[in-house]
């Protein structure tokens, strides 16, 4: 990548295929990538005196921008630091390197944006202050104003940022509305990074069919991508031996590397900014080192269809790999026939937002701020399964030949019960099962399973502490499960049991008002860093939280509150007494005061 792409950065970024309905004429994003523009210039003549005013003159244009908006010397003083560290650096290594490249360009965008809202968070609209709707309604200009930027540098950057959104995402309330519109967009719809011709000479490359052609072991390529994720796109073909349908999984050329260099640019700012965060990006740095070797794919799917299949086969299905057509580069799977399920979901919910007159959207968008405000209750599975049946009952009776809803409680428990096997008594899960990875098959009833990239392997130690904390947390005791959360080897400043007690239940089990107690997901956590930081975290433990998170925040999404402990602790209690271990120490908790309800 040469000097000069940077200079280009601001066309490139405002083309149709990338801004489709971001304003070109938002102020605070012109700037951003015009200060770009001229640092890129200033590396190319980098001794004349043209060079130096260019810097000068771009850093003094967005000093003013700023300027105007945030009052104080202070404020300004603070800037110019930040932005007088940022053009040195990008004047001194905007040539050398692409990772610090991104890295600067990463800054020089998130930069300033962070400053306004710390300010607006400590200094000009304090919590706690006399005109709370004030500081919510300064909160919502400065989403209003900054998410088309971040939209719209996430599409451009790509790499680890577009996962990182696909991430945040997956929980409807830890993202502010204007922002999670566009992140859950990227959960099965990421722009293409290459062409269906470049991803042809990939797969020519990888299986080294150069004399032979593509044709010679797939026929029926379709151009079009099936699916589109951060490092990889999937196409559709016919394997030529068999004659079936297949899907190819094509990891985009340069995408390992690009991922390293982002989630370094992004430790450095959790580690700065956001030190909650810190130790799971240190944990996802390690996970995410497997997932660029196709190969290990392909065995952790083989591994997942032999330890699921022989019990779950009749509810789920992991498609089967064609160890032949995969490389390091190249995964190519049987075809699985079906749709993601939130969208079968959200195709559910069109009958009951056409009754009251809306679209889905709006349907949809009412539905979920009323499960934030508490207007509306999600159920638990056990009462859904008690609708479903009665429905069913009634149908029956009334010979009605009306299509069967799909048993939401129903779906959500089988996932629930899937990942608990798989954490503790297979010790290997998958550590990203995002909404986008969840297929409905053509039945309407048989769960498809895809995308074995972040496989985790627990060793029996670990499974055995976890399970002491899951029981632990099912029994509701604090101090039960302060003692294995320590045990288990979470390192913390002070120990402090009532932290220990709500974190933990946060990551690993519910997030109901007695561990919310009124606070955000974001507030929570920074309470959390403020009461009693986190210092180290064992190995695989937060992959098993963000499992726990994920699978929680997809249920709720879909109205269905469930509770991580209770749901694994039949697998808990196993692993234990599979060695010889006495789980009667964990009494399960009945008290109806602290139920997921």
């Amino acid at each position: 990548m040469e000097p000069k792409a940077l200079t280009t950065m601001w066309h490139r970024i405002t083309s149709k295929r990338i801004l489709k309905d971001v304003s070109l004429s938002h102020p605070t994003l012109k700037l951003r990538f015009s200060i770009i523009g001229n640092v890129a210039r200033c590396s190319k003549k980098a001794n004349s005196l043209e060079a130096g005013a260019s810097c000068r003159n771009s850093w003094l244009t967005l000093d003013r921008h700023w300027g105007n908006t945030m009052q104080g010397e202070f404020r300004l003083s603070l800037l110019r630091v930040g932005l007088g560290c940022t053009a040195f650096a990008s004047v001194l290594a905007i040539s050398l390197d692409e990772g610090l490249r991104r890295c600067i360009q990463f800054w020089v965008i998130v930069f300033p944006l962070w400053v306004h809202y710390l300010w607006v968070d400590k200094v000009s609209h304090k919590r706690g202050g006399p005109n709370e709707e004030a500081r919510q309604a300064k909160f919502e200009s400065l989403h209003a104003r900054y998410s088309p930027v971040i939209r719209c540098a996430t599409m451009y950057m790509r790499g680890f940022y577009l996962k990182a959104a696909q991430l945040m995402s997956t929980r409807d309330d830890f993202l502010p509305d204007v922002y999670l519109k566009w992140t859950r967009e990227l959960q099965d719809e990421v722009p293409m990074a290459i062409s269906s011709a470049e991803a042809q000479q990939v797969v020519v490359r990888e299986l080294q069919l150069v004399s032979e052609g593509i044709e010679a072991i797939l026929t029926d390529w379709h151009d079009e991508p099936i699916g589109s994720a951060s490092i990889g796109q999937v196409y559709k073909a016919r394997d030529k031996a068999t004659g079936k349908w297949v899907a190819i999984k094509v990891q985009v050329p340069g995408s390992e590397r690009i991922f390293r260099m982002d989630i370094a640019c992004l430790k450095l700012f959790t580690y700065w900014a956001l030190p909650w965060a810190y130790e799971n990006m240190v944990e996802i740095e390690k996970q995410f080192q497997a997932e660029f070797n196709y190969m290990d794919e392909l065995r952790n799917m083989q591994v997942m269809r032999s330890n699921l299949l022989p019990q779950w086969g009749n509810f789920i299905h992991i498609p089967e790999p064609f160890p032949n057509l995969c490389s390091r580069r190249v995964l190519t799977m049987e075809l699985l026939h079906g749709e993601k399920l939130v969208n079968a979901v959200r195709r559910q919910l069109a009958s009951f937002a056409q009754a009251k007159g809306k679209t889905v959207e709006e349907f949809e968008r009412e539905y979920l701020a009323a499960l934030r405000s508490g207007k509306q209750r999600a159920q638990r599975p056990n009462w859904i399964k008690w609708k479903m049946t009665i429905w069913r009952w009634a149908r029956w009776i009334l010979r009605d030949d009306a299509p069967e809803p799909l048993d939401l409680g129903q779906l959500v428990e089988l996932l629930m019960s899937i990942h608990g096997q798989q954490v503790l008594i297979h010790g290997c899960f998958n550590a990203d099962p995002h909404p986008g990875n969840i297929l409905l098959l053509e039945d309407g009833k048989t769960l498809g399973l895809i995308d074995f990239g972040q496989v985790i392997y627990v060793p029996v130690e670990f499974r055995i502490k976890l399970a002491k904390l899951v029981l632990a947390l099912a029994s509701r005791s604090p101090s039960a499960v302060a003692r294995c959360e320590r045990e288990i080897g979470v390192r913390r400043k002070y120990y402090k049991e009532d932290v220990q007690y709500r974190i933990c239940s946060f990551w690993m089990d519910r997030d109901t008002e007695d561990v919310m107690q009124g606070l955000s997901i974001f507030d929570l956590l920074l309470w959390g860093e403020s009461e009693d930081p986190i210092t180290e975290l064992p190995e695989g433990y937060y992959m098993v939280c963000r499992c726990s998170v994920t699978m929680r925040s997809m249920a709720l999404a879909f109205g269905v509150r469930i509770s991580t402990s209770e749901s694994w602790r039949p697998y808990a209690a196993e692993a234990l007494q599979e060695h010889s271990l006495d789980c009667s120490s964990y009494p399960r908790n009945r008290s109806k005061s602290l139920s997921c309800e």
